[in-house]
């Protein structure tokens, strides 16, 4: 029986963008969604019978309660084999990594596997290891397979926390985008620092896809 537990976060994403889709009607927007959380192909959803459609839609309607995800922020996420620690402190993040979470902050959803990478750090025989730049693709690439109920509620948790830190540091992120990038203003800069904090404050705001229809 299909439910949030067995949801991955590249499920989510991809029926989230369903939601954005303003070319689609509902038929098609549910047969899409459908092909997604069975993993079918899209003409393995025409060829179901009404019956076995029918269910199939039944099953995918708690889709649209995105502020009703169970669960809570976990300290560990299990992606196959590996095992990634997450660090919730905002204050123990460097530079390089406030960086990457500013640039994608701007989306947080479509964007929530690369925001993760930048904060996970993996665990080898109990030990946290250091999160490192180039090793950002492969642990993105490892939390899209991840639940979304483990990811969604940890990515939360932090911007709860990153909204307050970002406010209280502006000045900061500023002055070091600035520096980093010598064309770009303080007027952009603190647009940019802006941009960032308010998507993700609306990140944490429930009802975020009341529009989406099943």
């Amino acid at each position: 029986m299909l439910s949030w537990q067995n949801i991955t976060v590249q499920q989510f994403q991809d029926v989230y963008r369903l939601s954005e889709n303003k070319t689609l009607d509902d038929m098609q927007r549910l047969e899409k969604i459908i092909a997604i959380l069975f993993d079918k192909t899209e003409k393995q959803v025409e060829e179901m019978t009404v019956a076995q459609f029918t269910d199939c839609a039944k099953q995918c309607a708690f889709i649209m309660e995105m502020e009703k995800i169970p669960g809570k922020p976990v300290k560990y996420i299990r992606c196959g084999k590996r095992r990634y620690g997450i660090q919730y402190n905002p204050a123990k993040l460097r530079h390089r990594q406030y960086v990457e979470i500013l640039h994608f902050g701007n989306k947080p959803i479509e964007n929530m596997h690369l925001i993760m990478a930048s904060l996970v750090q993996p665990v080898k025989f109990g030990f946290w290891k250091k999160n490192e730049a180039p090793m950002h693709n492969q642990i993105a690439q490892d939390i899209l397979d991840a639940p979304v109920i483990h990811v969604y509620h940890a990515a939360v948790f932090f911007c709860k926390l990153y909204v307050n830190l970002i406010t209280a540091i502006k000045d900061y992120l500023v002055a070091e985008m600035m520096e980093q990038n010598k064309t770009v203003s303080r007027e952009q800069a603190e647009k940019l620092v802006d941009i960032s904090r308010n998507a993700m404050a609306g990140f944490i705001q429930p009802g975020k896809w009341q529009n989406l229809s099943v």
